[in-house]
């Protein structure tokens, strides 16, 4: 792209801040459950009709593909659409209208900076040597909206050559991105065991098969998978995230429900993993007399950066927005994003760029009922993303 038009569109960022900033808060104020974001897609349509950039819905709820531009290369940018079940305690005068629900991950702030720099590249349709689309994603926070919206075709037609995506990241001041080459997130799956002993009168366990306690062996038994399987310097995470039976206090439970997530830095990693929970806890059931049932649910692959879209996106904000202001990562995070079904169907980059505002403290944390992103970071998603599309 010629400089003096990525001039123009620096110059314009106070112009993308005025649509982000309209676009945040309307979407902060009404925020909706992953597959339920009809509401969102239904006003971010109508921002694309009444400014003629060419979109489409896709079926079921799927999400939105947005196209500016008539060739060339062309970039893919991603946001998110859903939010999660958190009663919001910020105090913000644009806070949640609907009681439970809030974009506590920052997905508000991802989508109104997609959306807005689609905006702003829109003025200069005609001038742009390249073609960018919008991968306007439901769901992220749940069953993997990115799959379905590549199954669907939204990478084709025009092909995308690349693709980028952002996350918020509170840990590090307004003005900053972090990134790393190769795999910056992990591969997660996520599982339920149903343990089935026998109920009977808590006065006379021998009568029956306790299923808290079976359980209780398995949680413990559990966690020497991670201790003594894998090599210590192999990040691997297995937790047990909710635990539910028995009915009343001089019962012996006869069933037990436990919920939790396995995450590795390799989907091969995380397959050898499972194999082990599902021996470990059907054979400590087994030698109680009980049954353990184990259950998997399709989680994320790793996400991976490809290393030479990442060291080109590094080195131009490093330019942009000054040598300190881009903090490599040094080591990946064992957080999962289904982004990286992107990056696994074309070649990107995914960043994180800071929102701690000053004054703000520790209370600042992804999915808290008191998450509030110094609105100023989406400025340098802004640029990041003009960077990402000039690359």
């Amino acid at each position: 792209m010629q400089n003096s038009l990525l001039e123009k569109l620096l110059a314009d960022t106070d112009k993308f801040y005025e649509h982000a900033l309209k676009i945040r808060r309307h979407v902060h104020r009404f925020p909706e459950l992953s597959t339920k974001e009809r509401g969102t897609i239904k006003y971010i349509t109508e921002i694309f009709n009444e400014n003629n950039i060419n979109h489409t819905v896709l079926p079921d709820g799927a999400g939105i593909v947005a196209t500016v531009g008539h060739g060339g290369k062309c970039t893919g940018l991603r946001a998110e659409l859903d939010a999660l079940p958190v009663t919001e305690m910020t105090g913000l005068e644009f806070a949640s209208q609907n009681a439970g629900v809030m974009h506590a991950c920052g997905h508000d702030v991802h989508l109104a900076s997609v959306v807005g720099t689609m905006l702003v590249l829109k003025e200069y349709e005609d001038e742009l040597p390249f073609t960018v689309k919008a991968f306007l994603q439901p769901a992220e926070e749940s069953v993997g909206g990115a799959e379905k919206m590549i199954s669907l075709g939204c990478m084709k037609d025009p092909d995308a050559d690349e693709v980028y995506g952002i996350h918020v990241d509170p840990t590090i001041p307004v003005g900053s991105i972090t990134l790393m080459p190769g795999v910056m997130n992990a591969a997660v799956k996520n599982f339920e065991i149903n343990v089935r002993g026998v109920s009977c009168h808590g006065a006379h366990p021998d009568q029956g098969i306790d299923a808290i306690v079976v359980s209780a062996e398995i949680i413990t038994a559990l966690q020497s998978i991670v201790s003594r399987s894998f090599a210590p310097t192999t990040p691997v995470v297995l937790t047990i995230g909710t635990i539910q039976g028995g009915t009343r206090l001089n019962i012996v439970c006869g069933e037990v429900n436990m919920t939790g997530t396995l995450r590795a830095l390799s989907t091969d990693v995380i397959e050898t993993l499972a194999g082990r929970l599902e021996d470990r806890a059907q054979g400590i059931a087994r030698s109680f007399g009980a049954e353990a049932e184990v259950i998997f649910h399709a989680g994320y692959p790793e996400l991976h950066n490809d290393p030479e879209k990442t060291a080109l996106l590094s080195g131009r904000c490093r330019k942009l927005l000054g040598e300190d202001k881009v903090i490599p990562m040094n080591e990946p995070s064992l957080g999962a994003d289904d982004f990286a079904y992107f990056t696994k169907a074309a070649p990107g980059c995914y960043f994180n760029v800071g929102c701690r505002g000053e004054g703000q403290g520790s209370e600042q944390v992804l999915h808290s009922e008191y998450f509030s992103p110094d609105e100023e970071c989406m400025k340098v998603a802004y640029k990041a993303f003009l960077m990402c599309i000039t690359q």
